[in-house]
């Protein structure tokens, strides 16, 4: 598995954002792992795409949501026309009050929803000139570049989240509290050392009756229940594509013991880890 770092001094002078074509993009191994975030449109291609615990064909006029540390793999795919915009969580925060903006997007962080987005043509190509206007401006790179850069990254954010919500009836982030935002960061960073709810409203500052509040109000779940999920979600990642037997995945998620974790899987998804990377093993 290929780790892909950011490339910050790509042009010189620093930069969060970048965007290629389907000539650029080299796929350097089988499996990627990025350290950044990806929108990835696909005009023309085919193939089978892995993306965490998704397993999808790629079709014409198609957008991929790819978040930092997802699993890619991509040995069976194939892109004759397409782009690519890659750029890191803080090239949002630089522009807004709100630290930690691009959590409120639920095309890259929904747990619920595909990361996949199939769209008409018409609709597609508005959103595929947006991305080269995109990288047609850093190319020219001006003194306005890193203001207009800003502005179009987040119309077209703004523009593709309410695109997907509409697609799959997920419902729009309302995330405005800024604790929320950052406990959606906890999540993403800090899942395998903070397994309860007091940690996290230790980090947060707040107490676990307000954190069991927010999450009430934004989730309409408890604070435990967002936890577990995100939990169980990370700890299937690890047992599709780790190669670590069952204890240490127990151990590296900070279960006191391997009996801990294999009834914690039970309870979450029904099946023992045994039982669930059987059929993953065939």
């Amino acid at each position: 598995m290929k780790q892909l770092i950011f490339n910050r001094r790509k042009y010189g002078r620093e930069l969060l954002i970048d965007a290629v074509s389907e000539e650029e993009m080299e796929f350097i191994d089988d499996i990627l792992q990025p350290s950044f975030y990806i929108l990835l449109f696909v005009k023309k291609g085919n193939g089978r795409y892995q993306l965490d615990l998704e397993d999808f064909m790629l079709k014409n006029n198609m957008a991929i949501f790819i978040r930092p540390g997802s699993i890619n793999i991509v040995k069976d795919i194939t892109i004759e026309q397409g782009r690519m915009l890659v750029f890191e969580g803080a090239f949002l925060d630089e522009f807004f009050v709100d630290k930690n903006f691009i959590y409120k997007f639920n095309c890259f962080h929904s747990q619920d929803f595909p990361s996949f987005l199939p769209i008409d043509m018409r609709q597609f190509l508005k959103y595929y000139n947006m991305a080269a206007e995109i990288q047609e401006e850093i190319l020219a790179m001006t003194g306005d570049s890193h203001h207009i850069l800003r502005s179009l990254i987040y119309y077209l954010l703004i523009r593709m989240d309410q695109h997907y919500a509409e697609r799959y009836g997920a419902p729009r982030s309302n995330l405005a509290d800024t604790k929320m935002l950052e406990f959606q960061k906890l999540l993403f960073s800090t899942i395998r050392e903070n397994k309860n709810v007091e940690g996290y409203a230790r980090q947060l500052g707040i107490s676990r009756v307000h954190l069991n509040k927010l999450c009430r109000q934004y989730y309409s779940k408890t604070a435990s229940q967002v936890i577990k999920e995100h939990l169980i979600t990370e700890i299937k990642k690890e047992l599709k594509y780790s190669k670590k037997d069952f204890s240490e995945i127990a151990y590296a998620f900070n279960f006191s013991a391997p009996s801990n974790f294999s009834r914690f899987v039970k309870q979450m998804t029904g099946l023992t880890p045994q039982e669930f990377i059987r059929p993953l093993s065939n």
